[in-house]
């Protein structure tokens, strides 16, 4: 016992060392797997801040570029026409006809409100102008529509009353630099190079509107293309500056600085901040779902590459949607982890089942050999006891000669009926079982053995007591049958020897196409615990077989195995009336014999 905690013990170690040692490499494979899939997550959710970018910045440059178009003198309600000639074909005076700006057509998409500020800070704007100026040149409004553009100017001379715009225009615009090199230091490397790409991106876009700006600002086009003939030409590059976008508190504006006469001028135009973010928002919902954009009031933080290159608004890609963007690779280290784990613990409780095993064996061989010990000792005892008292002259009397020598006999088939049980179990534990089967007459094979039987019973003062029908055929080996039953009986002789009834039956029951061979007795039968391992070899302990009738605990394992080894089964079963009942079932034969 105290060997078998020890290797239980051992076991135990070992078990708990290769489960400790497979979670560590679990836990490291998931957290190598679930980095590996926020790389790749990471990686297409910058791809597709990317591509937004680009997509936004491409759709803000026409409302930037066709703002930039607009020509200085457009931001006056009439300005003097250039280049007129008088019917005579002969140039007119400058102030000799005047035209009408192309801002007095309705208001562009997005747009709010067009403004102009003049060096002294007056705030004006060319839309809201008398309502006869608007009758003349055929720009009539609704009287709600003009009083929204009153109140807008209002609101825009209210805004700009305390914010020197011209300074915030003369500020060179924020440039997004690279990372500085010292960065903090949890910072990976991946997270350095993306910001570093993110940047390298914003230059790019920034570049490229510049460019596409400066195209527009040489030509003659412009957005109203039904003003288009009556649109001034614009000052020369030197005349003003480009458009550029800021913010004033919550309100967007997009403005420049330019000269008329000789004199700085700021013009620009109010964005319709809310309903341009909704249709910005929209126009990326297939690449972020999630993403939304938030104003950049101030000078943006070095390395900020997520910035818009037309508007001062910063893209925020939102959380990850359910699955990440990288839908089409699906991990199989869970499948894989799933069949590791379940070869582990089947490997785990095959080798605790073996060991199990093997463990009740050898606790059950140990037994076997005090059992058997025990009973050989008995016998020996006997034998040196009465061949000495009998050698030594020391038993004169012929009848008590006799007796003794009766005994001597009886201890001897005793040890002899021991011996052929333990080698006929080694036999058929080494693949050496009896298979010689051959169709025999169920009476007649009984009749053979019932003499035997009838002895053992007669020895333990017990009656035998057979009831075989004729004409019942089995397929069997008749030899290991009367092992079988001789084994039985003897059982039956031993443990019901205390009954008041003293008969040992040896019945036949037919069912379900077999022949069953019954034994029974009337003593005190088999309780439940020991029905249990009732067929298990060496199952009697030294304490059991000192107790209880002589025996191993060998006989009813060995004739199970018999009886299979010839396609047979042995079993116990129960009865009400009491008393143990063993059947050995037997396949029939319809050969007849």
């Amino acid at each position: 016992m105290i060997r078998s905690w020890r290797i239980w013990i051992a076991v135990s170690a070992c078990l708990c060392l290769a489960l400790a040692g497979v979670v560590a490499l679990s836990a490291f494979a998931l957290r190598l797997d679930r980095a590996d899939r926020q790389a790749r997550e990471s990686a297409a959710r910058e791809e597709n801040a990317r591509l937004a970018l680009w997509r936004l910045d491409s759709d803000l440059l026409p409302l930037v570029a066709r703002e930039s178009a607009v020509a200085p003198e457009a931001y006056r309600p009439v300005s003097a026409a250039r280049g007129v000639l008088d019917p005579k074909l002969r140039p007119m005076p400058e102030g000799g006809a005047l035209l009408a700006s192309p801002l007095l057509s309705p208001l562009p998409e997005h747009v709010l409100l067009h403004f102009q500020v003049a060096p002294d800070g007056t705030v004006s704007s060319p839309q809201v102008v008398e309502p006869g100026l608007r009758e003349s040149v055929g720009a009539t409004l609704p009287a709600s529509e003009l009083a929204t553009l009153e109140d807008r100017l209002g609101k825009l001379r209210s805004l700009l009353g305390g914010t020197d715009l011209r300074r915030s225009l003369i500020d060179p615009p924020p440039q997004v630099r690279r990372p500085e090199p010292k960065v903090r230091y949890e910072s990976t490397l991946a997270e350095v190079s993306q910001v570093a790409k993110n940047v390298s991106e914003f230059s790019a876009r920034s570049r490229s509107a510049s460019q596409a700006l400066r195209g527009v600002s040489g030509s003659n086009s412009n957005a109203y293309e039904d003003n288009l003939q009556r649109a001034p030409v614009r000052p020369q590059r030197g005349e003003g500056d480009e458009m550029r976008a800021l913010w004033v508190g919550d309100t967007l504006l997009l403005a420049r600085r330019v000269w008329l006469d000789g004199r700085e001028y700021i013009q620009g135009c109010w964005l319709d901040w809310p309903a341009l973010r909704t249709w910005l928002v929209g126009q990326m919902g297939d690449l972020l779902p999630s993403a939304t954009l938030e104003p950049v009031a101030g000078r943006p933080t070095h390395g900020d590459g997520r910035m818009l290159a037309a508007l001062p608004v910063r893209l925020v890609p939102g959380q990850v949607p359910e699955g990440g963007y990288d839908t089409a690779s699906i991990s199989s280290l869970p499948v894989v982890l799933t069949v590791a784990w379940s070869g582990v613990l089947l490997a785990g409780a095959a080798v605790v089942a073996l060991l199990v095993g093997v463990v009740a064996l050898s606790e059950r061989r140990g037994a076997f050999v005090s059992a058997v010990t025990h009973e050989l000792r008995t016998p020996l005892t006997t034998f040196r006891m009465y061949t000495e008292m009998l050698a030594a002259g020391m038993v004169p009397d012929e009848a008590r000669r006799q007796e003794y020598f009766d005994i001597l006999h009886r201890e001897a088939e005793r040890l002899s009926h021991l011996v052929e049980n333990v080698l006929a179990y080694a036999r058929i534990e080494r693949g050496r079982a009896p298979a010689r089967l051959e169709s025999v007459d169920v009476r007649s094979m009984v009749g053979r053995m019932e003499e035997r039987l009838a002895e053992r019973a007669a020895r333990a003062d017990m009656e035998l007591c057979v009831d075989v029908p004729a004409g019942v055929s089995v397929l069997t080996d008749p030899s290991a049958v009367e092992q079988v039953l001789f084994n039985l009986v003897d059982n039956a002789s031993k443990y019901a020897a205390p009954a008041v009834d003293r008969r040992i039956h040896v019945e036949v029951e037919r069912r379900r196409g077999r022949v069953g061979l019954v034994v029974r007795d009337h003593g005190p039968g088999v309780d439940a615990v020991t029905a249990r391992r009732l067929f298990e070899p060496f199952s009697k302990s030294v304490q059991t077989a000192a107790k209880t009738a002589p025996g191993v605990g060998l006989g009813l394992a060995l004739c199970r195995r018999m009886a299979r080894s010839m396609k047979a089964d042995l079993r116990h079963e129960r009865v009400a009336e009491g008393g143990a009942r063993f059947v050995l079932w037997l396949p029939h034969s319809t050969v007849k014999t």
